[in-house]
């Protein structure tokens, strides 16, 4: 591809190896048209084995996409071509590690590029050595935190760096996409309450929270099951929830993630978050959307999402959580409050506030 001179680049590097998509590639290509016709034009980064999925392939034929190599060597060299090709003044990355932006910053060293690192999540802040390598390599960038608990914890611990907060949003109409599953195909029971979460990391997303209190409740006489998505570190989770029960529970079930991620939430009746830290949880915004009761740890990213539908427990307490759970399962349902709560969320969470949002901070 020639070097296009007339228009300034923007390279998205993104850490994202998902087997879908998700709000999160709809989201950057929302942006996407948006920086263009500001004048930009937009390339996207992303590691090697993010090559191999296949929205990534179906990436390409729509947009501008680089994928890394094996070696920081050779990664640098990528980049540097990048920028070279695509006259890169914004370097947007996200879900960071601290060697990819290494990486980031030996390739653009002496360009006079704005580094913008996005805060999906908490801030990693390590200890020893690995603290002074990371103060190092987030000195002077800018933050762009997903929520304003991230922002503020990044004016916290870099008060020199630059920081915004743009809430991130919502791809509703990947919300609307879905089939009705046979929950006997997915081997689910057909009679017992279903609860649904995601849960790729065990101890942040409550994982163990979640089946301690689905245990002792079935083991009290409920009849529940637990679907239990995961997108990553699977053979993980497995062991640990094999070291705690002998095996895994007749009454979990893990399956895969899906782009129409609604055929999943249509299966639950209560969906649960019993994170011990999350950035913005999206799962927590579309399940509520979609008029779903919510079961959620009261920590600051939920507390602020404000849901007065949402069933709030104090975090880390199983005792609490069942009791929500309870509440969510056979308390009352007012129909016209949940439908108000989804019409808020709608207006909350556009993507078109999020896209003029993030151009606002480019151009700041």
């Amino acid at each position: 591809m020639k070097r296009n001179d007339t228009a300034s680049g923007i390279l998205h590097f993104a850490d994202f190896k998902s087997p879908c998509r998700g709000n999160f590639i709809n989201s950057l290509e929302y942006l996407r048209p948006v920086t263009e016709d500001q004048g930009y034009q937009v390339v996207y980064l992303f590691p090697a084995a993010t090559a191999k999925r296949e929205w990534a392939q179906e990436l390409k034929k729509q947009a501008t996409v680089y994928f890394l190599g094996d070696s920081l060597l050779q990664n640098v060299k990528t980049v540097r071509g990048i920028i070279k090709r695509h006259n890169i003044k914004i370097i947007h990355s996200h879900f960071y590690k601290l060697p990819y932006i290494l990486m980031l910053d030996l390739a653009s060293a002496f360009k006079g590029i704005k580094h913008f690192v996005h805060l999906h999540c908490a801030l990693y802040i390590h200890g020893g050595v690995a603290r002074t390598a990371e103060k190092i390599l987030l000195g002077g960038k800018t933050f762009i935190g997903c929520s304003q608990k991230l922002t503020d914890d990044a004016k916290k611990y870099y008060p020199k760096n630059k920081a915004y907060t743009a809430k991130n949003a919502i791809w509703f109409p990947r919300l609307e996409e879905y089939e009705v599953l046979d929950k006997e195909k997915l081997g689910l029971s057909p009679t017992a309450k279903t609860l649904m979460m995601f849960g790729f990391l065990y101890e942040v997303k409550g994982v163990d929270l979640a089946l301690e209190a689905v245990s002792e409740l079935n083991e009290s006489g409920e009849n529940l099951q637990l679907i239990l998505i995961l997108t990553s570190n699977i053979d993980e989770i497995k062991d640990k929830i094999t070291k705690r029960f002998g095996g895994i529970p007749g009454w979990l079930h893990l399956l895969p993630p899906r782009n129409d991620i609604t055929s999943y939430y249509k299966l639950c009746d209560v969906f649960l978050a019993p994170s011990r830290s999350e950035g913005l949880p999206y799962s927590v915004i579309e399940a509520s959307y979609l008029k779903i009761p919510v079961v959620l740890s009261n920590i600051p990213a939920h507390a602020n999402l404000d849901l007065p539908c949402g069933y709030y427990f104090e975090s880390e307490n199983v005792g609490r959580l069942k009791e929500s759970l309870m509440s969510a399962l056979y308390g009352a349902y007012d129909k016209d409050a949940f439908a108000a709560q989804s019409e808020q969320i709608k207006n909350d969470y556009q993507l078109s506030t999020w896209a003029d949002r993030i151009v606002k901070i480019y151009t700041s």
